[in-house]
Parts: structure tokens; C-alpha cells; sequence
């Protein structure tokens, strides 16, 4: 099971913060970082950073090498450990919450924050039973569980690295709802994998998909 770090960003807003915090990420966020003028954008950067270093050394535990983990991004532009081929992750922050997953097998996760989006955007992405999940809901619960199909998307796309077997929109996250999890099987590879919904601060969604991997 994929272990999640979730955390609030607002106290990398800080200018002294955020310049200590600086030297607990790798190289690469810290480059990203430096690039951002935005207060927020650049708190969340160095939150998931911190969290992914963390994530990492305690996914690891006695075997963690020291030092700040380098990462890279590969040719789908998904970050990576290059000397950590061992250690999987994945990154998301919004609003004022950074989530980190770190799994040993290939995981997306997702956190959002609920606001107000382009009306078109369940017609556009989701599959039809869960537009009519959606339809039959009271507005306060739409809302929720609308996020909540989001992440679950956004999870499979960071988990697919860009190369999803199916088109989000081809995917029924329902039973994701209705249970918390649930499995999923391909029948394209023969590959599983796992969706589960996370427990998020109000006004937050988050998910996690991790690959089932042959007992």
C-alpha cells in the first residue's frame, strides 16, 4: 500500500520559512521554486518537496542513503528518483495542501481543492454512469463527489504517466464512491490497479492509484 503524506502549505508562505525549506528539496525544486514569484505557487512547490524527501526516507527506513534524494523528469515529464529506481511517486498540491504517495510499485495521487469549474467539464471527461451518479445527488454532495471523480482521473493520468490504457472519460469511477476503493482490471496488459479515495481536509479531495502487482 502506497504511504501518503499530506500536509497544509501556508506555513512555507512565510519568506524565512521558505528560504530555510529551501535546502531540504532536491535541486529541482528548489530550481522551480526560485522561478516562482507567486507566494503560494512557490510555498506549495517546497511543501511537496519537503514531503517527498520525508516520504522517501521513510519508505526506505534503515536502508535511506543520506542526503536530499535527486530527482529528474523523464520524456512524459513525469519526476523521478534517477538513483532510486526502487522508490515510486507521486506529486499534487492545491489551494493551501500538498499531498506526496510513495509506493515500491507505480502510484498517481491527486489532491484538489473545490471550486467553481466550467459547467462542460463532466460532459467532457467522465464516463456516463457517473454523470448519472452525479445527476442524482443533492448539490452540496454533487459537489463533493464531483472532485472526488477528479482526482480519481488525475491519479490514473500521473499513474499511466501520460499513457493511459483507457481515456479518463472511458473509466467508471462509481464504485470508487460507493465503497471507497475499488479494483480495477485490464484486460489490454493484464494489469490491476487499485482506487482509493483519501481523507482530505474540508473543501479537499484527494485519491491515490497504485498498481496490484501478481502475488
Amino acid at each position: 500500500m502506497a504511504e501518503i503524506y499530506m500536509a497544509s502549505t501556508k506555513l512555507l508562505e512565510d519568506a524565512k520559512n521558505a528560504r530555510e525549506a529551501l535546502d531540504g528539496v532536491d535541486p529541482l525544486r528548489r530550481e522551480q521554486a526560485g522561478r516562482v514569484a507567486d507566494v503560494r505557487k512557490r510555498a506549495q512547490i517546497l511543501t511537496a518537496g519537503l514531503l517527498l524527501q520525508h516520504g522517501a526516507r521513510e519508505h526506505l527506513g534503515d536502508s535511506a542513503p543520506e542526503g536530499i534524494y535527486r530527482v529528474e523528469k523523464n520524456g512524459e515529464g513525469q519526476p523521478f528518483f534517477p538513483d532510486l529506481p526502487e522508490v515510486h511517486f507521486s506529486l499534487s498540491h492545491s489551494g493551501d495542501m500538498a499531498l506526496v504517495a510513495v509506493s515500491d510499485v507505480k502510484v498517481g495521487a491527486d489532491i484538489q481543492e473545490w471550486r467553481e469549474l466550467k459547467a462542460d467539464i463532466a460532459g467532457r471527461f467522465f464516463h456516463p454512469a457517473e454523470k448519472e451518479y452525479l445527476e442524482k445527488l443533492a448539490v452540496a454532495e454533487s459537489e463533493k463527489d464531483f472532485f472526488a471523480l477528479w482526482c480519481l482521473k488525475e491519479s490514473y493520468i500521473k499513474f499511466a504517466g501520460g499513457k493511459p490504457l483507457l481515456s479518463i472519460d472511458e473509466l467508471d469511477f462509481t464504485p470508487v464512491l460507493e465503497g471507497g476503493f475499488a479494483v480495477f482490471e485490464f484486460t489490454e496488459n493484464n494489469s490491476r490497479i487499485r482506487a482509493e479515495l483519501l481523507e482530505a481536509p474540508h473543501g479537499y479531495s484527494a485519491a491515490v492509484i497504485e498498481e496490484i502487482t501478481p502475488v
